[in-house]
């Protein structure tokens, strides 16, 4: 039942990066792959992925975010918000003495 879910995915290619190499990231409807063949590489879901880059790399923007995983911000975005509503991650604005608006850093929930 997995195998089959996995094959309905779309694959996206990216580079690899000091925090992905050899990794299948799974969204619900994406694979997000850190390198070139997915088949023998490590699956990991998306949710688990960005909490185990958050506790070593937190706390961080989402653009950050996204410039670490090569992951597009709305999709960050998307599973950032599932994983607040969980309780498992919280996001902090940071004030500065500029105007606009405020900068948001999202960390685990300890």
């Amino acid at each position: 039942m997995v195998e089959d879910n996995l094959r309905k995915l779309i694959y996206k290619n990216l580079e690899e990066t000091e925090i992905g190499k050899d990794l299948v990231v799974v969204s619900q409807r994406t694979a997000f792959v850190y390198g070139e063949d997915p088949s023998d590489k490590k699956y990991l879901p998306i949710e688990e992925f960005l909490i185990t880059i958050l506790a070593k790399q937190g706390p961080i923007a989402r653009g950050d975010l996204a410039s670490l995983t090569n992951i597009p911000r709305t999709t960050l975005y998307d599973v950032l918000t599932k994983l607040i509503s969980k309780g498992l991650v919280e996001k902090k604005p940071v004030h500065v003495q500029k105007r606009g608006r405020p900068k948001v850093l999202f960390s685990v929930k300890k």
